[in-house]
């Protein structure tokens, strides 16, 4: 009942007061002259009047088909039913009574039948496209094209007679394109024809806002092809145009799955869209097209992540509407499945967790040997995390840790540190690429932690302090450093002095007492040494 009422609100409060006053009209013409004429059957004819008028209450506006032919018969019936009591009686009020209700009667028919042959309807959108041609002011963005009064009048029109707006489409101004394409939005019946032209246009029109008020119009179209037409606009370079696209393909979602799955598909594993996140974020995927997303999560990125993250944005959008129960049990089951990819099975553990139904009983099962790594890790972390000494998560990341994978040592090293508080090197908490240096330091300090080394040979060496560059090692102050290729001399080296001359033994003196000069023997030292030795090249 809320839901009639606010729709009638929406529809004019003029309006809704008219149709409200046709409605109660006959039943408070019977109860007036009944309790003027203490006559109780014109009373109780009132009361059933009421009945039948809040069984209306809901079609507005009355007097249009098919809610007007209910009216009418509702005023046949008031006339009836004072005519019988009062057949025989002077002409009076109950004459006047019945003149008024047999003139609204005959009003309401005549107009029933105008609108059934199409004539006021051509009327009223014959109207509406005059206006919006002579329109000045426009939205600054054409998206809001939509929202017209003009727009929103003809969208009502639209369902009976679509031929004004059709000739709409001839004009070149991108404004009445988009106007008029934004009145057709969910027209559900298309004759011959008609789905072609706004194909075309969604097709070969340069402004994005009438190709996503072109798709927007195509949601109900039930022809094979242009639903895989439809599909293809999922690849629109404008989000916009995408936006619009995968919201017209779940208007009838089960029926247009199987016919826009390639597109779909195709969407998904499009490279230069690898960023745009989740397809559909509005609507509810059909049962079979959560199966072939759930397939398509073991290909290749990006078609396996932007199918994870559809299917998990779906699931999130379903546990907080609370519709379904069953859903955290049932994504449990599918986390535990071994067939599943491991990267969707991840995810759904952090759903889980996300909304308090990841258990300790769940968490236990994820920690077992036969499941895979990254499952592994992410149940060690939770553990961890409520528990920082709980041994059964320290063991499972020993176990990642001493594999021979760098990429797991590394998100090893990052529950490590965050989580436990240890120092191992990661630079505001993001992880180096697994090929540079920083990488493979860290990995050989997890695998040392792995195997119980203490924490003074995990804990990475600080960083040399700045300032005055010291003495080279192996040198000591005040002394000389080998001679090296950098510090050479551009003079020319000394000579060597000579050798000492013969020297005389005193207790030894005589003929032969002079010895001939001995040959000098090699020296160690190398304070002195000669240029061609002391250049290292």
């Amino acid at each position: 009942m809320q839901h009639g009422f606010r729709s009638c609100f929406d529809g004019g409060l003029l309006r809704w007061l008219l149709s409200l006053a046709l409605l109660i009209g006959p039943a408070v013409t019977l109860g007036v002259i009944g309790y003027w004429e203490h006559q109780n059957a014109l009373v109780v004819g009132a009361g059933v009047l009421v009945l039948f008028a809040v069984a209306l209450v809901r079609a507005h506006p009355v007097w249009r088909p098919p809610a007007s032919a209910s009216v009418v018969l509702l005023y046949v019936i008031a006339l009836v039913w004072l005519w019988l009591p009062n057949r025989h009686a002077p002409a009076g009020l109950v004459s006047m009574a019945q003149g008024g209700l047999l003139i609204v009667a005959v009003v309401l028919a005549a107009s029933h039948h105008l609108l059934r042959t199409g004539v006021e309807s051509l009327r009223r959108a014959n109207k509406w496209c005059g206006r919006l041609l002579r329109r000045r002011r426009w939205p600054a963005s054409l998206f809001d094209c939509r929202t017209l009064p003009e727009v929103v009048a003809l969208r009502e029109v639209v369902f009976d007679e679509v031929r004004p707006v059709l000739a709409l489409l001839a004009d070149p101004r991108p404004e009445i394109l988009c106007a008029a394409l934004s009145a057709l939005e969910y027209r559900p019946h298309w004759r011959l024809g008609e789905a072609e032209l706004i194909l075309q246009i969604a097709r070969q029109n340069p402004h994005p806002a009438v190709r996503a008020a072109a798709v927007a119009a195509m949601a109900n179209m039930e022809n094979a092809d242009q639903i895989a037409e439809l599909a293809r606009f999922l690849r629109d370079p404008t989000p916009e145009v995408r936006a619009a696209a995968a919201k017209a393909l779940l208007w009838n979602a089960e029926a247009n799955w199987p016919f826009a799955r390639d597109g779909v598909k195709e969407a998904l594993a499009a490279p230069e869209l690898a960023h745009d996140g989740p397809l559909f974020t509005a609507g509810r995927l059909p049962a079979a097209a959560f199966a072939d997303l759930v397939t398509w999560a073991e290909e290749h990125a990006p078609l396996a992540h932007r199918a994870i993250h559809t299917l998990i944005e779906q699931y999130r959008r379903d546990l907080r509407d609370g519709e379904h129960p069953e859903l955290a049990s049932q994504l449990a089951t599918l986390m535990l499945d071994s067939s599943v990819s491991p990267a969707l099975r991840v995810e759904l553990a952090a759903l889980l967790r996300d909304h308090n139904f990841l258990t300790p009983d769940l968490l236990d099962r994820l920690t077992n040997l036969d499941q895979p790594g990254p499952i592994r890790l992410f149940a060690a972390e939770q553990m961890l995390r409520m528990n920082p000494n709980d041994p059964d998560g320290v063991d499972v990341l020993r176990g990642l840790a001493r594999q021979p994978n760098r990429e797991m040592a590394l998100a090893v090293a990052q529950v490590l540190q965050n989580v436990l508080g240890m120092e191992l090197g990661l630079i505001d908490d993001e992880l180096p690429p697994p090929n540079s240096k920083l990488a493979a330091e860290i990995a050989r300090r997890v695998l040392l932690w792995a195997n119980g080394a203490p924490p003074d040979a995990v804990r990475p060496t600080p960083p040399p302090t700045p300032g005055f560059r010291g003495p080279r090692r192996g040198t000591a102050t005040g002394t000389t450093p080998h001679p090296t290729r950098d510090n050479v001399s551009i003079h020319p080296p000394v000579a060597p002095p000579p050798p000492p001359a013969a020297s005389i033994d005193d207790d030894n003196l005589g003929e032969d007492s002079i010895h001939e000069p001995q040959p000098r023997e090699k020296s160690d030292d190398h304070s002195s040494p000669s240029l061609g030795d002391s250049i290292n090249w």
